[in-house]
């Protein structure tokens, strides 16, 4: 068993990579255990530098729902149930044709869209915007929905930045945003897991990575918890901008 876990470790990547993943699983997740969202933003472009996106994509997921589960349980009253009712067919949408796209397209090709996607997404994020509150909710729940159940499967968990710009229009106060937000991301990633596992993804490289980031990603989601209350929000998301260029510019020459 040890050595077969092992081997699977040693063909994604050397214990090195290996420890690099962790320390970025580690600062991923502490940024979920702060806001809500967050971890697949900071995880997913850097992981994939050292492992095939299509093992990073259902690994990171899959801690999702876990990190996603303790902070819906815990938090639960705080959730606003009315404002979720509307991302949820838009949603669905957007996760059946992201599954479709996942499946059908050469990995390759899915890395280089991905490394395009984040540099667009990076770039965009130092850009100043218009409150999204001047959108009726039902349309602006109809395009973050519908967009966000699309780039959560595709890419992975980079959506939880769509989701906060629907729900940070609801002039929710902290703590009902973190409850409502962890809540959306957990029914999420329970239906893309399943659709991976479908497709197959979840193979003995998959596992032996779930078994190496998981009591990090645990000990992570306890540090965010803590630096709840100190974040200063809009430096880290400069910082988190910044990344995303960075890494989606080391992805296309990968």
């Amino acid at each position: 068993m040890l050595s077969a876990f092992v081997e699977a470790l040693s063909s994604l990547a050397s214990p090195w990579a290996l420890a690099l993943c962790a320390l970025v699983v580690f600062a991923g997740y502490t940024l979920r255990g702060a806001t809500g969202f967050g971890a697949g933003v900071v995880a997913i472009p850097l992981l994939a530098l050292a492992m095939p996106l299509n093992v990073v994509i259902p690994v990171v997921t899959t801690m999702g729902i876990v990190a996603s589960l303790g902070q819906s349980v815990q938090e639960i009253r705080h959730v606003d149930w009315r404002a979720l009712r509307g991302l949820a067919l838009p949603s669905a949408l957007g996760l059946a044709l992201g599954l479709w796209l996942f499946a059908s397209l050469d990995q390759a090709l899915l890395l280089k869209a991905f490394a395009a996607f984040i540099i667009v997404y990076g770039l965009w994020s130092f850009v100043p915007r218009a409150p999204s509150a001047r959108l009726p909710p039902p349309l602006l729940a109809t395009a973050v929905g519908s967009t966000g159940g699309l780039v959560a499967t595709l890419f992975g968990g980079m959506a939880g930045p769509f989701y906060a710009i629907y729900l940070r229009a609801l002039d929710l106060d902290k703590r009902r945003f973190r409850a409502s937000i962890s809540s959306v991301l957990l029914c999420l990633g329970l239906v893309r897991a399943a659709g991976y596992g479908g497709l197959g993804f979840y193979d003995r490289r998959a596992l032996a990575a779930l078994a190496l980031f998981a009591p990090v990603m645990a000990l992570a989601m306890v540090a965010g918890d803590r630096w709840h209350a100190r974040l200063d929000q809009a430096k880290f998301e400069r910082v988190v901008a910044a990344l995303l260029v960075a890494s989606g510019a080391a992805l296309l020459l990968k």
